[in-house]
């Protein structure tokens, strides 16, 4: 119960602390701006695009193609018959 109530607390805080620091807004302006939140550095539109079509390739290579991957690399090898023991 204790850790329950801890963990509640902790949660709390750190929404607390979010909204107080307007993490929404931090984040829309770096996905559609590329301003780095609490500078004014701003990203070029081509390195966000870049960046951007990076991480929806490895989503969707993380989801739709690691199984197959997995499959390959789990198969069981062949044992060799020329090493039998009798």
């Amino acid at each position: 119960m204790k850790k329950f109530i801890t963990y509640i607390c902790l949660t709390g805080s750190l929404l607390v602390f979010m909204s107080a620091i307007d993490v929404e807004r931090s984040l829309a302006l770096f996905l559609f701006a590329g301003v780095i939140p609490g500078t004014n550095i701003v990203v070029s539109p081509v390195d966000m695009m870049a960046a951007t079509a990076t991480a929806i390739v490895v989503v969707i290579l993380r989801l739709a193609a690691w199984p197959q991957i997995k499959a390959v690399f789990d198969q069981p090898k062949a044992k060799d018959s020329a090493h039998r023991t009798v």
